[in-house]
C-alpha cells in the first residue's frame, strides 16, 4: 500500500529544468562542449551537476575547476528561484490534493539545498512536505538510490510503501533500484522508460490512479 510520496522537483514540481539546462549549457560552452539544453535534459535531467559536468569536462585538454563551476551555475539558479518560478502545470493542486488525502510527502532532488529551499518556498508549498532531500545531502546522484532510501528513512516508511513522481530517466531508474514504485510525466507514452507507469500531465493522477498501481 502506498503511503508516501516522493516527488523530483526540476520538471515536477516547478518548470525550471529548462533553466537549468540553458546555464549548464552556456557554462560548458566556454571550454568548447556544445551540447543543447534539451539534450542535457534528455540524458542528465537528475544527475547532480558536478558528476556531469566533471565526466564531460575530464575529456578535454583544458583546465577547470569543477567546484566554481559548480557554485557559478547555483548562484545563477538562487538568484532566479527566489524571484520568481513557475509550477509544473497541475503540480500545486496534485500536492494539496494528496496532502488533503493525509500521503506523507518528501522531495528528492539532485539540486543544491538552498535552491531547493527557494523553489518551495516561492511556490508557497514547502509546509506540504515532511522531508527534503537535496544532492549535497548524499554521495551519490540519480541514477542511484540514495536520494529516495534516504527520503524514505527521513518520512519513517519502507520503500515498498513509497511511490516516486520523476520526468527523469535517470531518476525512474532510480527509483526502480530503491524498489518504490515510480511514475513518470513524460511527453509521450509511447516511447520505453524504466516505469510502466506514464502520464504527460499531472491531472490525471488521481485517488483511483494511485490505487491501481501495483
Amino acid at each position: 500500500m502506498i503511503k508516501g510520496i516522493i516527488f523530483d522537483m526540476d520538471g515536477v514540481i516547478s518548470d525550471t529544468q529548462k533553466i537549468h539546462s540553458k546555464i549548464e549549457s552556456e557554462l560548458l560552452a566556454k571550454y568548447e562542449i556544445h551540447i543543447p539544453p534539451e539534450e542535457i535534459t534528455q540524458k542528465y535531467a537528475g544527475v547532480r551537476t558536478k558528476e556531469f559536468f566533471d565526466k564531460l569536462l575530464s575529456k578535454q585538454n583544458k583546465k577547470y575547476n569543477i567546484d566554481a563551476l559548480v557554485n557559478k551555475k547555483w548562484g545563477k539558479l538562487e538568484k532566479i528561484a527566489s524571484l520568481s518560478v513557475d509550477a509544473i502545470n497541475g503540480s500545486i493542486n496534485l500536492i494539496k490534493s494528496l496532502y488533503s488525502k493525509k500521503y506523507t510527502m518528501a522531495v528528492a532532488s539532485a539540486s543544491y539545498s538552498k535552491y531547493v529551499q527557494n523553489v518551495l518556498k516561492t511556490l508557497k508549498i514547502i509546509n506540504y512536505f515532511s522531508a527534503i532531500v537535496s544532492g549535497d545531502m548524499v554521495s551519490k546522484g540519480k541514477p542511484n538510490p540514495e536520494s529516495f532510501l534516504l527520503a524514505a528513512k527521513k518520512i519513517y516508511l519502507h520503500p515498498s510503501q513509497c511511490l516516486v513522481i520523476e520526468d527523469g530517466i535517470n531518476g525512474m531508474q532510480a527509483a526502480k533500484s530503491a524498489n518504490m514504485k515510480c511514475i513518470g510525466l513524460v511527453d509521450d507514452i509511447n516511447k520505453i522508460y524504466p516505469t510502466k507507469n506514464l502520464v504527460t500531465s499531472l491531472s490525471k493522477i488521481t485517488l483511483n490512479y494511485l490505487n491501481q498501481i501495483k
